[in-house]
């Protein structure tokens, strides 16, 4: 460590380690990560109303997805640089305002252009809150911590559908936005009464019970005003290959978010059109889908002994490309929505297993740097995709929705074999 590294270690404080303020960053970027998923989970149920009050057409989902994922790519991209410099605490706070106000824009929208333009603010919000929590804990190699994050995403996009169809049944799904306006303001309030003690290295602690394999060095965890420090070398990598590494990083990633965004917020549409459902009803299948990608996220979380984090992705796959056949088959309604479900549990432990295993692939210096990006790619599979699947359903029929799947599924396990063996990554943590 030199001079200068030393002297802002000294200036942020001791490492922590299992302490009160560890358990009160995981408590809080949990509920972070609640937040996260909730514009998520409302979106797929609100559109129908929202289109309806605006005279949209249907495929125009797509386009509201897509432009509010331009401001998540942008803040992606420079979540790395900003967290060094403002430290979690702070990036969770100004995420959080970015979304309120993005919230209000929602909630007050005359016309469709306005709706699209507040949701690019909760996307900017988005990719500013999820790249760096993501590489923090990732570093960390706290990966039950990480299955926790992402279970607690799936909590706000179990959520949402809820919040919203309750909106919709009291007369306008306004009011479920000014909810989502509420939790938002009291994320950051959360952060900001934790005081400026409350610093990214708390990820070191273990208040859950899980045990790091290897331990990360305070300076090497973004703090408070803390620039981030070096990494431990990376793995001998050829460029070529670190370089292929991180691209197809970066496709997997794409495809499986479209794959898992595309499923929930298209499954209301296909609900209410080809199975006939109610709104109550339909409100309650999706509740279904997101609320089978929370419960096995908290599973996955629950062995104190390492997972294979490649067999998660490897098994999810499969598992998925079955629930997807039976949503195609779709001998009856009831049988297609239990494919439904089959896909949101099989998914959940793939996002957080790639991200867990970024550091082993293209080593933590490149990480850093790399996880972000994988989130703005993310979020480009998740608003594209599903603007493709709205091409296609508003030229093919909603029916084409099992077919869809199908394929996603086929894309993401070929996607992921092919990952696996270009980087096989060190799987002993």
């Amino acid at each position: 460590m030199n001079q200068d590294q030393g002297h802002r270690q000294h200036e942020a404080g001791p490492p922590l380690t299992l302490s009160g303020q560890a358990k009160t960053f995981d408590a809080l970027a949990m509920y972070a990560f609640v937040v996260l998923g909730l514009p998520d989970g409302m979106i797929g149920t609100a559109w129908p109303a929202v289109r309806g009050g605006f005279h949209a057409p249907l495929e125009d989902l797509g386009i509201v997805l897509l432009v509010s994922t331009f401001g998540a790519i942008a803040s992606s991209s420079v979540a790395g640089v900003l967290l060094g410099r403002l430290g979690i605490r702070r990036m969770i706070m100004l995420a959080g305002s970015i979304a309120a106000l993005g919230a209000v824009g929602i909630i007050v929208s005359p016309v469709l252009w306005a709706f699209v333009l507040s949701g690019t603010g909760i996307g900017v919000a988005a990719g500013f809150l999820d790249s760096s929590v993501n590489t923090a804990v990732a570093l960390a190699n706290r990966n039950r911590l990480l299955n926790m994050l992402h279970g607690c995403y799936g909590i706000g996009t179990t959520i949402g559908p809820l919040v919203i169809t309750a909106a919709l049944l009291a007369g306008s799904w306004r009011p479920g936005y000014a909810v989502l306006l509420a939790v938002e303001l009291a994320m950051v309030g959360g952060w900001w009464l934790a005081g400026r003690r409350l610093e990214a290295r708390a990820v070191e602690g273990t208040p859950m019970g899980e045990t790091p394999t290897t331990a990360v060095p305070a300076e090497q965890v973004p703090a408070e005003n803390v620039p981030i420090g070096s990494a431990a070398p990376e793995r001998a990598l050829s460029r070529s290959r670190l370089v292929v590494t991180v691209a197809l990083g970066l496709v997997v990633f794409m495809v499986y978010t479209g794959f898992e965004v595309s499923a929930g917020q298209w499954e209301p549409s296909f609900d209410r059109g080809p199975l006939h459902m109610g709104t109550g009803p339909t409100g309650l299948a999706t509740f279904g889908y997101w609320g089978a990608l929370t419960l096995a996220r908290f599973a996955l979380a629950a062995p104190r002994r390492p997972l294979s984090q490649a067999g998660i992705v490897r098994w999810g796959c499969i598992v998925a490309l079955g629930g997807a056949a039976l949503v195609w088959w779709r001998p009856s309604s009831v049988a297609a929505l239990v494919g439904l479900v089959v896909i949101g549990g099989a998914l959940a432990g793939i996002f957080p297993a790639l991200v867990a295993l970024t550091p082993s692939r293209v080593g933590e210096e490149m990480a850093r740097h790399v996880i972000g990006w994988q989130i703005g790619a993310a979020g480009i599979g998740g608003s594209a995709i599903s603007a493709a699947f709205g091409a296609i359903f508003q030229h093919y029929g909603l029916r084409e929705f099992g077919p869809a799947l199908v394929v996603m599924a086929l894309v993401v396990l070929v996607g992921g074999v092919v990952l696996e063996h270009a980087a096989p990554a060190q799987l002993a943590r």
